[in-house]
């Protein structure tokens, strides 16, 4: 639990490794071009209930537009 919590992660918006958590919950960038605030998981960035929200989103987008 404490090497994911002060592991860096993917940035989704840069694509750098530079997400750090900066409280429980708040994951920021760290790359000077992007500094953009996240909300994830208390020790991880991804947590699998937002994996789940995501796939059912991308689902539902597909049979609306369909």
């Amino acid at each position: 639990m404490e090497i994911t919590q002060h592991s860096k992660y993917p940035c989704p918006a840069c694509g750098k490794v530079s997400v750090r958590r900066s409280a429980v919950g708040i994951w920021q960038c760290k790359a000077k071009t992007c500094s953009k605030k996240y909300a994830g998981g208390a020790y991880v960035l991804g947590t699998p209930s937002a994996a789940t929200v995501r796939s059912t989103m991308r689902r539902l987008r597909e049979v609306a537009s369909a």
